[in-house]
């Protein structure tokens, strides 16, 4: 991982334990975990959605040099960009306001990056944000993700939340492309 990446989560991880939030890193530095390690240029992350603990949170990554960009929009996700202008690094946090942006938040995977204990998305979690977003990158780290998991994956789980977010057919397509056979937890 880039250094200044590393940084970067040490201070919004001392921010997060300050104001008592949790953050759960999404994006390629959670891909990178979970698979091959790819080139990542920005910080993604998933907060819980309680104004006074965010505007503390905010208040804390000014103090740490983080400029607040904006408030945006992407497919139903409320998020606040931050970018750091020492390190020219934009960092993305995405607001949990629905059941499944809070599930994110409690199946969240506690390890260590660059020996900075923080929370990343479960590999089913980062699997259904990316079939949401759509983008060619994400859904190579789709296929990606499954290839390199598929012994370890919760399906039942995967598939359930899939149909509830309407990218079943997309999840069926990117499995499919692999040419996998995917046996559910207690299928011989």
């Amino acid at each position: 991982m880039r250094n200044s990446l590393g940084l970067l989560l040490k201070k919004i991880v001392k921010c997060a334990g300050k104001c008592r939030i949790k953050v759960v890193f999404i994006g390629g530095i959670a891909v990178s975990y979970f698979s091959i390690p790819r080139a990542t240029y920005d910080i993604d992350g998933i907060v819980s959605w309680e104004d006074k603990k965010i505007k503390e949170f905010i208040k804390a990554l000014k103090k740490e040099g983080f400029k607040k960009e904006e408030i945006k929009n992407l497919k139903d996700l409320l998020f606040i960009t931050f970018y750091h202008p020492r390190y020219r690094i934009y960092v993305d946090f995405f607001l949990a306001a629905n059941e499944f942006q809070k599930t994110i938040l409690k199946r969240a995977k506690k390890v260590k990056i660059d020996k900075t204990d923080l929370f990343i998305a479960s590999c089913e979690d980062l699997i259904l944000l990316k079939l949401l977003v759509q983008r060619e990158k994400d859904l190579e780290d789709v296929r990606e993700l499954i290839r390199e998991n598929k012994e370890s994956m919760d399906f039942l789980y995967l598939n359930k939340w899939a149909k509830l977010l309407g990218v079943e057919i997309f999840l069926k397509d990117e499995i499919r492309s692999l040419n996998l056979k995917i046996r559910r937890k207690g299928e011989k």
